[in-house]
């Protein structure tokens, strides 16, 4: 039996805990993969960015900041955040699988959606927008392909330009 009191915090994550699979996507900074976590054999995805492009302080901080406002979100319609961590060469976010792609694939290969579909989709990301407004945080970048589905069909808000905002009395 494992002595819990032992292990007070969960051991630092490697590269060497996944499996890195294809590429699902790439960007300006860096590229989305499909991995496995070795352990849990849970399907995620994690973004890879080249601290290269992380040296200047204004893109620094606007990562870090992103990453603690993802680190406070815990919703079914926004995209989950599990751990981050780093190498020598990459930043890693590792974060929920959303296996149905982007709203705006979803919406092309259709050419329409159903009222009824449409209304689902709508509401679940009134849902999201309106939690992280409820957090004092701001969407600023809703777009269809920021708009993930998981593997169900359910709506995922994929957080990729968030702030949080401050009312000024």
């Amino acid at each position: 039996m494992i002595d819990r009191k032992k292990y007070k915090e969960h051991p630092e994550s490697t590269t060497d805990f996944y499996i890195i699979g294809r590429v699902l996507g790439k960007g300006a900074f860096g590229k989305v993969n499909l991995c496995i976590h070795k352990l849990t054999e849970k399907l995620v995805a994690i973004k890879s960015l080249n601290k290269y492009y992380l040296e200047s302080k204004f893109n620094n901080n606007k990562l870090q900041n992103e990453i603690a406002i993802l680190k406070e979100l815990k919703h079914k319609n926004i995209i989950r955040l599990y751990e981050t961590f780093s190498t020598e060469t990459y930043m890693l976010i590792v974060i929920e699988l959303c296996g149905g792609g982007d709203l705006l694939s979803y919406v092309r290969k259709r050419r329409r959606l159903t009222e009824s579909i449409a209304k689902l989709a709508f509401k679940q990301i009134l849902n999201g927008i309106s939690y992280c407004h409820s957090k004092g945080i701001v969407h600023r970048d809703i777009k269809l392909d920021n708009i993930l589905l998981n593997f169900y069909g359910d709506i995922k808000v994929g957080i990729k330009m968030i702030v949080r905002f401050v009312i000024l009395e």
